[in-house]
Protein backbone atom coordinates (compact mmCIF):
# COMPACT_ATOMS: atom_id res chain seq x y z
CA UNK A 1 0.00 0.00 0.00
CA UNK A 2 1.38 3.83 -1.15
CA UNK A 3 1.51 6.05 1.66
CA UNK A 4 1.15 9.94 1.28
CA UNK A 5 3.10 11.91 4.02
CA UNK A 6 1.56 15.60 4.56
CA UNK A 7 3.96 17.69 6.20
CA UNK A 8 2.93 21.36 7.95
CA UNK A 9 -0.94 21.48 7.45
CA UNK A 10 -3.51 22.33 10.12
CA UNK A 11 -3.59 19.47 12.74
CA UNK A 12 -7.34 19.48 13.43
CA UNK A 13 -7.72 18.40 9.59
CA UNK A 14 -5.91 15.21 10.02
CA UNK A 15 -8.85 12.68 9.82
CA UNK A 16 -10.25 14.70 6.69
CA UNK A 17 -6.75 14.51 4.74
CA UNK A 18 -6.58 10.92 5.90
CA UNK A 19 -10.15 10.74 4.47
CA UNK A 20 -9.06 11.98 1.16
CA UNK A 21 -5.76 9.04 1.36
CA UNK A 22 -8.06 6.41 1.92
CA UNK A 23 -10.30 7.44 -1.38
CA UNK A 24 -7.28 6.21 -3.37
CA UNK A 25 -6.51 3.06 -1.82
CA UNK A 26 -3.26 5.27 0.21
CA UNK A 27 -2.67 5.51 3.95
CA UNK A 28 -1.73 8.91 5.00
CA UNK A 29 0.96 10.13 7.96
CA UNK A 30 0.34 13.82 8.98
CA UNK A 31 2.90 15.97 11.12
CA UNK A 32 2.16 18.98 12.03
CA UNK A 33 5.31 20.20 14.06
CA UNK A 34 8.19 17.18 13.41
CA UNK A 35 9.03 14.11 11.61
CA UNK A 36 9.90 11.27 13.73
CA UNK A 37 13.11 9.57 13.10
CA UNK A 38 13.29 6.38 11.44
CA UNK A 39 9.74 7.18 9.98
CA UNK A 40 10.92 6.04 6.63
CA UNK A 41 11.97 2.59 7.55
CA UNK A 42 8.09 1.56 9.31
CA UNK A 43 6.11 3.12 6.61
CA UNK A 44 6.52 1.28 3.84
CA UNK A 45 6.47 2.77 0.38
CA UNK A 46 6.00 6.52 0.27
CA UNK A 47 4.56 7.06 -3.27
CA UNK A 48 4.14 11.16 -2.29
CA UNK A 49 5.09 13.70 0.23
CA UNK A 50 2.67 16.78 0.18
CA UNK A 51 4.15 20.24 1.40
CA UNK A 52 1.77 22.68 2.77
CA UNK A 53 4.12 25.54 2.17
CA UNK A 54 2.82 28.32 4.29
CA UNK A 55 3.14 26.21 6.89
CA UNK A 56 5.67 24.30 7.34
CA UNK A 57 8.89 25.00 9.33
CA UNK A 58 12.24 25.46 7.59
CA UNK A 59 13.60 22.52 9.91
CA UNK A 60 10.46 20.61 8.74
CA UNK A 61 11.50 21.11 5.21
CA UNK A 62 14.79 19.41 5.86
CA UNK A 63 13.60 16.63 7.80
CA UNK A 64 11.53 15.71 4.07
CA UNK A 65 14.85 14.92 2.70
CA UNK A 66 15.08 12.18 4.73
CA UNK A 67 12.12 10.50 3.42
CA UNK A 68 12.18 10.99 -0.41
CA UNK A 69 14.05 8.62 -2.92
CA UNK A 70 14.50 8.76 -6.91
CA UNK A 71 10.41 7.47 -6.84
CA UNK A 72 8.96 9.74 -4.32
CA UNK A 73 7.10 12.72 -5.98
CA UNK A 74 6.58 16.16 -3.42
CA UNK A 75 4.20 18.38 -4.38
CA UNK A 76 4.35 21.43 -2.27
CA UNK A 77 0.58 23.23 -2.12
CA UNK A 78 0.01 26.97 -1.09
CA UNK A 79 -3.01 26.36 0.64
CA UNK A 80 -3.74 23.31 3.49
CA UNK A 81 -7.18 22.74 2.31
CA UNK A 82 -8.51 19.71 1.91
CA UNK A 83 -9.62 19.98 -2.01
CA UNK A 84 -5.72 21.30 -2.80
CA UNK A 85 -4.20 17.80 -0.76
CA UNK A 86 -7.53 16.25 -3.06
CA UNK A 87 -6.20 17.67 -6.52
CA UNK A 88 -2.43 16.40 -5.63
CA UNK A 89 -3.35 12.91 -4.44
CA UNK A 90 -5.58 12.22 -7.30
CA UNK A 91 -3.19 13.44 -9.99
CA UNK A 92 -0.40 11.32 -8.51
CA UNK A 93 -2.12 8.32 -7.85
CA UNK A 94 -2.39 7.32 -12.11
Amino acid sequence: ESTVVVVGGHGGMSSRYREVAKRFGWSLKHFEQKIPPGLRHGTGKIALVVVMVGMVSHALRDQIKDLIDDETKVVYLRTASVSALRAAVEQHSE
